[in-house]
């Protein structure tokens, strides 16, 4: 009996000691469970935190690509408005030197036309006065010639 007793014991202590390590593996797969829903929560916090991140840096880039977008067409229109009034007025500049050009090369046409209808009006004048010259000489020597021939 004491054999037994003594089995008994034994298996009793064996008994505890499986109880106990099923308790103390039961409470550790515990604490490992909540570790790993706790992981879980964080990877899903993590997740949506990133995802809002990115959706809120895409609506930022977005916004931002619109208001580049916005300030670069601005800009060339800008550029564009500068560039047709600058080409207006060099347009004009061009334009009043080419009717300056025109009125000068006009009024030197028109100094030129004056000059050369004085002289031509002078060289006529010069050839009129030259030609009566002549003539009255021609007429001089004629009378001299036919008084000479009626002295004779």
């Amino acid at each position: 009996m004491e054999t037994m007793y003594f089995v008994l014991g034994m298996l009793s202590i064996i008994g505890v000691i499986a109880i106990a390590t099923i308790v103390w593996g039961i409470v550790k797969i515990s604490k490992l469970l909540k570790v790993i829903k706790q992981q879980e929560e964080w990877i899903i916090n993590n997740e949506r935190q990133i995802h809002d991140t990115l959706y809120r840096l895409r609506e930022d880039l977005d916004r931002r690509m619109d208001i580049m977008d916005r300030y670069g067409c601005d800009r060339v229109t800008d550029l564009q408005r500068e560039l047709d009034s600058r080409f207006n007025t060099i347009e004009r500049e061009q334009e009043k030197i080419e009717e300056e050009l025109h009125r000068r090369i006009g009024h030197e046409n028109e100094d030129m036309m004056i000059e050369i209808n004085s002289q031509i009006t002078d060289a006529v004048t010069q050839s009129t006065s030259y030609t009566d010259k002549r003539i009255d000489k021609l007429i001089d020597t004629y009378f001299m010639v036919s008084e000479a021939k009626k002295q004779k």
